[in-house]
């Protein structure tokens, strides 16, 4: 996402700009990850067509159309940190250093968890290719054994090359962080919008039970309509990355659990893939809860306005009531799906009605032969 200003103080420092270091790389990648995916599909199309076999190609096209979702969310994402600004300015202040901390501190850790993991599952997948590499070796070179068996659409087309090995695998590296920066990216978005009922929350919790004059509740029902118009900003910006993320996970674990039925040729082999199953499985269920946090924080100040004394009841309680149980705030895929906890539930169900139609059509085989 070539934004430029990211380590400005305040969002007036963002912007986007066609001409920048940023943005032209990130035109590079696209452009690259482009030719990567034309000679995945050229492999694919002169090979033998199927379920596991198109796995590769799966993931390219999902890495240029996420690449394509965040330069176009670039554009919009200045303006939208901005209204994001104004939002948290017009929100109740927080009362100690350590909870202005809070969310940063939150931020860094789920960012630092994913990418030590997609790392380590990286150099996992790595150390299996190379012990691979090594027991059925395709070239007299070692080296050389590694790079034909990790870019196979490369050299289907080329002659070996150092350089180009190089380059396909630098490319690989990107593009494996790049496909964990997407839910990455929408576990903070849902830290920091339901971070934001949070602060609302808290402003109601120290008046629990207490008699608060109706300018009170005036004030506390419009900061909730604030947040609920910045979620369905921010959701207009980012629900096609969410679609994506989604189908993209729901097709991972059905293959990935396919492959779970076949003989694994070593134990480095066998480390790797569950390592990878766990950490596939663990993101998408993280990424469905930090989304569906937004929808369960909305929720909450109900349970501070039941217990309004009826003296302080009056009308805007009971617009805020109202409000607060009629509206559906939740972030979504294109409009298609809300992200609620009960999503999860149906998300499960259907990778396991998938699973059972892939399992009528599997047969057990050596995913590593050596032919």
């Amino acid at each position: 996402m070539p934004v430029r200003g990211i380590l400005a103080d305040t969002p007036r420092g963002l912007s986007f700009r066609w001409k920048s270091f940023r943005t032209w790389y990130c035109l590079l990648y696209m452009l690259v990850t482009i030719a990567d995916t034309g000679l995945t599909l050229n492999m694919i199309v002169k090979g033998v067509l199927d379920v596991r076999n198109i796995e590769p190609l799966i993931f390219h096209a999902n890495i240029f159309v996420a690449s394509i979702g965040f330069l176009r969310l670039a554009a919009k994402w200045p303006h939208l940190m901005r209204k994001w600004q104004r939002v948290e300015q017009q929100l109740p202040p927080h009362q100690t250093w350590r909870k202005r901390e809070a969310l940063s501190v939150r931020v860094h850790k789920v960012t630092f968890v994913l990418i030590a993991l997609s790392l380590t599952e990286h150099l996992l997948s790595t150390i299996s290719a190379i012990h691979f590499a090594n027991y059925c070796p395709s070239r007299g070179d070692p080296i050389e054994s590694y790079f034909m068996l990790v870019l196979p659409q490369i050299f289907f087309v080329f002659t070996y090359s150092t350089w180009l090995a190089w380059l396909g695998k630098i490319l690989n590296v990107l593009m494996t962080f790049g496909w964990s920066y997407m839910d990455v990216f929408l576990m903070i978005i849902g830290i920091g919008l339901s971070s934001l009922f949070g602060q609302v929350q808290r402003s109601l919790y120290l008046v629990k039970g207490q008699i608060m004059p109706e300018s009170y509740w005036t004030r506390t029902r419009l900061q909730y309509r604030l947040i609920c118009d910045l979620i369905e900003q921010v959701d207009a910006a980012v629900s096609g990355i969410i679609m994506l993320s989604f189908a993209n996970n729901l097709y991972f674990v059905c293959i990935q659990l396919l492959k779970s039925m076949n003989t694994m040729p070593s134990t480095a082999h066998l480390v790797y893939f569950y390592v990878s199953l766990c950490f596939l499985l663990g993101r998408t269920l993280a990424v469905s809860l930090y989304l569906s946090e937004v929808n369960d924080r909305s929720r909450e100040p109900l349970a501070i306005i039941k217990q309004v004394p009826k003296e302080g009841y009056c009308a805007e309680v009971d617009r805020l009531a109202h409000e607060i149980s009629m509206d559906k705030v939740a972030l979504t895929g294109l409009q298609y799906f809300n992200i609620t906890r009960g999503l999860m539930l149906t998300v499960a169900g259907t990778i396991v009605t998938y699973e059972l139609v892939l399992i009528q059509f599997h047969e057990d085989q050596n995913l590593w032969n050596c032919n």
